[in-house]
């Protein structure tokens, strides 16, 4: 009897030990599928249907390009669709949180959503799109918009477009923006109205081509020299009662003309040696600006060098004054006001310079005759009665210094050019100036209106700087830029803007003809005022011979003035409400 129960107390140990075996490795099992359980990501989102994917023509042409010029910024879609307004602005297009998303344990790849979803195979897939229909930046090329550039596909304030019959039967399309007329189209004439409320008058007459841009101030075109199957056009300016010439090269590039400056003279290699390399010791120069109303104007904005180590310092300081003067003059001279400085005629320096006044008494009489505050009391410029001031943010060292950078590569340019009298012949389509891949930095020429990546118009002024980031232009002839350093007021300091290659060429034209005006400067002045003895400052010809000064170009301006009077006569200063809107 004692055996046998001895026999089923084993039996029985054994049933018991099986038992804790089984529920030990039941336990060992659970608990990495356990761990797993709270380390993989939560589901994807439901695929949102295709109806609301953003157009293609409202995605930003980014998405995951490794080296596009705009890698990481939100698509332009419409507000509420995942874009740079909408509630999820910023996360990669239409992914849950966890899913490949900035939460998920894939945070920071490429977007390799479900397809469907915006992701590999969406219809407007904007990631790693191998086979999206509209795939915007699959694979970028660097510094590249892949694709429709961003700059095409801003929408800003809505245009409305009106066709009007002038008092003579005449056909006019005018096109009003925020209300206000902006453009006014003739059979052969266009007027473009700024944002800062000057006009810009564009038309054509006996074979040549009147740009006004003020009352007095513009230039004519005209064609004037052939060579090597190449056309050159010349202009001459008018601005403050004088004429001036410039000779430049006509280019076509995606089937529209630009023209780039052609100099008429180089200097001998070793002067642009001279300009290029350091100088023997650091130059304290004295400019004589103290006592000009522009320099005061755009103190806050601007100062020079203390001291030049080299020319492009030098130049760079030269052409600043120049953009900034121009600017000045451009706002005294049209229609342009100084702001919050209505009536003060171009001659009113006394009136300008008591601007600046610390007199408590002059600066009452001044705010009540023109209902602003001095400089003296906003710490920047002029501020109209009852508008708060603003800082003004001085340009930066790093600016200053990428200017200084990119007129070192224009002397070594001229410097390459004076060294060989051969230029080469037209062939085809050729890349202009304004987007060699070298050069990206501009200096602000002319008044500038433009739309940020957010939609916002902005306006910029002579002697602000942007930097090109795009380098194929959309269908508008817009590429990207970013806006380095500008004025308060403007465009903002790092906004995305789109700007028309036709300006970004007359940014790098007036680079090149300031720089040349500077080094005759310093040619005429070498070993006087502090500068060091350069050496052969002959000259030679140039690309073209130099161009004649047409005589009539006041008069031509005069009557394209009057002509955009007697257009604009029958157009409506606002849109009413009427017309179709674009």
């Amino acid at each position: 009897m004692n055996l046998i129960r001895r026999h089923e107390n084993i039996r029985l140990n054994w049933a018991i030990l099986a038992i804790l075996l089984i529920i030990s490795a039941m336990a060992l099992a659970q608990a990495p599928n356990d761990k797993n359980k709270k380390s993989s990501p939560p589901p994807p989102a439901p695929a949102k249907p295709a109806a609301q994917n953003a157009p293609a023509s409202g995605n930003r042409q980014s998405g995951n390009a490794a080296s596009g010029a705009n890698t990481g910024r939100p698509g332009n879609t419409a507000p509420g669709t995942n874009g740079a307004r909408g509630p999820n602005a910023g996360r990669p297009a239409n992914t849950a949180p966890g899913a490949n998303n900035t939460r998920g344990p894939n945070a920071g790849r490429p977007g390799n959503t479900a397809p469907g979803a915006n992701g590999a195979r969406g219809g407007n897939a904007t990631g790693n799109a191998a086979r999206g229909g509209n795939a915007n930046a699959s694979k970028a090329a660097p510094g590249a918009n892949a694709g429709r550039p961003a700059a095409a596909n801003r929408r800003g304030p809505p245009t409305t477009t009106r066709e009007i019959t002038s008092k003579s039967g005449a056909k006019i399309q005018a096109s009003y923006r925020g209300g206000h007329v902006r453009t006014v189209q003739t059979r052969n004439m266009r007027i473009d109205h700024k944002a800062h409320g000057e006009r810009k008058i564009v038309s054509q007459r006996n074979g040549r081509q009147i740009v006004a841009t003020g009352r007095g101030r513009g230039y004519m075109q005209r064609p004037y020299y052939s060579h090597g199957g190449r056309t050159y056009v010349q202009r001459t300016y008018y601005v403050g009662g004088r004429p001036y010439v410039y000779a430049y090269r006509t280019y076509y590039y995606g089937g529209q003309p630009y023209y780039g400056y052609a100099p008429a003279y180089y200097y001998q290699p070793v002067y642009y040696g001279w300009a290029y390399n350091p100088w023997p010791a650091p130059v304290y120069y004295n400019w004589g600006w103290n006592a000009q109303p522009w320099y005061g104007y755009y103190g806050p904005y601007y100062s020079p060098y203390p001291a030049y180590p080299t020319a492009s310092f030098w130049l760079t300081d030269y052409l600043m004054a120049e953009s900034l003067r121009a600017a000045y003059e451009a706002q005294q001279a049209g229609s342009l006001g100084a702001p919050g400085l209505p009536g003060v005629a171009p001659d009113s320096a006394e009136a300008m310079a008591s601007l600046w006044s610390t007199d408590d008494l002059i600066a009452t009489n001044l705010m009540a005759a023109y209902g602003v505050q001095p400089y003296a009391m906003t710490g920047g410029t002029p501020q109209a009665a009852g508008k708060a001031p603003t800082a003004q943010t001085q340009i930066s060292p790093e600016v200053k210094q990428a200017i200084a950078d990119e007129l070192k590569k224009q002397i070594a340019a001229e410097q390459a050019a004076a060294s060989n009298s051969q230029q080469p012949a037209a062939s085809g389509e050729e890349v202009p100036p304004a987007l060699d891949p070298n050069s990206r930095i501009f200096v602000v020429s002319s008044n500038l209106d433009s739309t940020t990546s957010e939609g916002q118009d902005c306006s910029l002024t002579p002697g602000d700087v942007i930097l090109r980031t795009g380098d194929k232009p959309d269908d508008d002839h817009n590429v990207d830029a970013t806006v380095k350093s500008s004025k308060k007021d403007e465009c903002p300091v790092g906004s995305t803007i789109a700007v028309d290659v036709s300006d970004l060429q007359e940014m790098h034209n007036h680079l090149r003809e300031t720089l040349d005006a500077g080094l005759k400067t310093l040619a005429e002045n070498s070993g006087k005022n502090g500068l060091p003895a350069a050496p052969d400052t002959t000259t030679k010809g140039g690309e073209v011979p130099p161009p004649a000064a047409d005589t009539n170009v006041d008069s031509e301006l005069q009557q394209a003035q009057k002509d955009a009077d007697q257009a604009e006569a029958d157009v409506p200063q606002d849109s009413g409400g009427q017309g179709s809107s674009q």
